[in-house]
């Protein structure tokens, strides 16, 4: 009796080493580890192929990328992940990735984001976003997959952050190409605020920044990680129903003081908080976290006006790709020790192997968000 073996598919990542790279690598090689018994059941497809991952890096002997592939080798995976050197500013070094290998079935990409108010002098961004495209198109890639970030307006000058902006700017830049390249198929996923960035030092001022800054009845739409990583998994082994689309991963727009009072039921513990008065002081001195809370401020306003009248179709759209957590369910995941990927990372207190009080939250410097400069 014959036996076939399965077709072997390989995704290009990059950012493969960042919270949202990671958690789509471990959902799709071992989703266990971006599992636990707590969090909600994700929707699971007949295991058809063999995936293969190239995982970008500018540094391939960089601790992340080391560590990348050693949580791989843990689970018995080594051989499905290769690193490979490329720069985004070094077009050649990207392209001779695709050259050298020719059959890459699918691409992930997530930017890196320049930093909470971090001034932008060069259309940087976008300029990398579609390049990507373009060598995608080129190269014959079959699905093409670009995260982007949940928009504040209709229009792509909406908000403040010029990241935001430029993001948008690569999404139409992407429907555009698909209109060209009719057999070009592409999805953007459009992440919420994620749960892991209320953790550490750095989360407990963003709770009191949104907390303090925010009205009461304002809401942020909000994602764990690992449950961004379960999507786009599940894209790429179901990708059909979602071919050509938009889709919000977050499992539904809440207040701060929901979040809050989630955070005293699945705890027994208060959130987490910096002083108010210290809140009060950066909302008044640094402007990029002034913005942040302005762009939440526009965002649920354009939402609950119907200024966004796609939004809640794509929040629906991203929950039939698998069940999406709360913050009330990451959190008790968190606490009782079952959280996998990055809430294990967030429940350690730690991000590829660094401290949250010397880590980053949106690439901060606390000396320089004290200062008043991002």
């Amino acid at each position: 009796m014959s036996t076939t073996t399965p077709e072997t598919k390989t995704v290009l990542v990059i950012g493969a080493t960042g919270k949202q790279g990671r958690a789509f690598i471990r959902s799709l090689l071992f989703p266990s580890a971006n599992s636990t018994p707590s969090s909600p059941t994700t929707t699971t497809y007949p295991k058809s192929e063999n995936w293969h991952i190239l995982a970008v890096t500018r540094d391939a002997s960089a601790p992340p990328a080391r560590a990348l592939l050693e949580e791989a080798k843990s689970h018995n995976a080594a051989s499905k992940v290769t690193l490979v050197e490329a720069s985004l500013n070094t077009p050649s070094t990207l392209r001779a990735v695709f050259e050298s290998h020719p059959n890459i079935y699918s691409v992930f990409v997530v930017l890196a984001y320049p930093g909470l108010g971090a001034p932008v002098t060069s259309q940087r961004e976008k300029e990398q976003g579609t390049m990507i495209a373009d060598l995608a198109v080129e190269f014959g890639v079959k699905l093409f997959v670009y995260s982007s970030t949940i928009p504040i307006g209709p229009d792509a000058n909406d908000g403040i952050d010029e990241s935001r902006k430029q993001k948008r700017e690569v999404e139409h830049y992407i429907e555009d190409l698909g209109k060209k390249n009719p057999n070009w198929k592409w999805i953007v996923i459009r992440p919420g605020f994620f749960y892991e960035n209320l953790e550490g030092v750095f989360g407990a001022i963003g709770t009191t920044m949104y907390r303090d800054g925010l009205k009461r009845d304002t809401t942020i739409a909000m994602v764990a990680s690992e449950d961004l990583g379960r999507v786009v998994a599940g894209l790429l082994q179901n990708p059909e129903p979602y071919i050509n689309k938009f889709l919000c991963v977050t499992s539904g727009p809440v207040t701060m003081r929901e979040v809050l009072n989630a955070h005293v039921r699945a705890t027994g513990k208060p959130m987490p908080a910096v002083p108010g008065f210290v809140g009060w002081i950066l909302l008044k001195i640094n402007k990029g976290a002034k913005d942040l809370v302005k762009e939440a401020e526009i965002n649920h306003a354009n939402r609950i006006s119907g200024k966004l009248p796609t939004f809640e179709e794509e929040v629906e759209r991203a929950k039939s790709v698998c069940e999406l957590q709360t913050y009330e369910q990451w959190k008790r995941a968190l606490v009782s020790g079952e959280a996998g990927g990055d809430g294990e990372l967030a429940r350690r207190g730690s991000t590829d192997g660094k401290r949250m009080s010397t880590s980053s939250w949106n690439n901060l410097s606390l000396m320089k968000l004290l200062a008043g400069r991002s």
